[in-house]
């Protein structure tokens, strides 16, 4: 007789660094327990990652998301068609949130943080817009979002909305 160790799904992860999936023997583990003969390979190349990143002055957020996933589709010409690639699909990624998070609302209210834990990169839009109170209005894909000066949270709502919703 088996043992089902994962019998509702709760144990079963993707590897945030390899991208595998794997069945974790607690709910704390998020890398690979053991990759090529080594324990927490995975989870220490990270690490090492992160920390050479916060040597060279980067900032990084630290919270779990769903890793990003790029599919390449054509072959590759040079370095600056894997950043385009990179940066359409982070732009694909931050419409799905915002869709996410409006649903059926003609706009909707959210914090900062929600949206970064999300997955959301501020730095990546399509084209903004400087208001007369000197508020930047962002537009990725059908929707635009701005930073309420009030209360510190984003305001979004469709493109279509923009002009009858407008409380900037």
């Amino acid at each position: 007789m088996t043992n089902n160790v994962d019998p509702r799904g709760e144990y079963t992860r993707v590897c945030p660094y390899c991208k595998e999936s794997f069945v974790a023997d607690h709910l704390s583990r998020f890398y690979c327990p053991d990759k090529n003969g080594r324990k927490n390979f995975c989870k220490n190349r990270q690490k090492r990652i992160n920390d050479n990143l916060r040597k060279s002055g980067s900032v990084l957020i630290e919270h779990r998301k769903n890793p990003m996933q790029v599919f390449i589709e054509e072959p590759l010409l040079n370095e600056k068609d894997i950043d385009q690639i990179i940066i359409n699909t982070q732009k694909d990624k931050n419409i799905s949130i915002l869709s996410e998070f409006l649903g059926d609302e003609k706009f909707i209210e959210v914090t900062e943080r929600e949206l970064l834990e999300k997955g959301f990169d501020s730095k990546l839009f399509d084209s903004y817009e400087d208001t007369k109170s000197g508020i930047k209005i962002y537009s990725v894909g059908k929707y635009v979002y701005h930073k309420t000066p009030e209360n510190n949270k984003q305001y979004i709502t469709l493109k279509q909305n923009y002009g009858t919703n407008r409380n900037v």
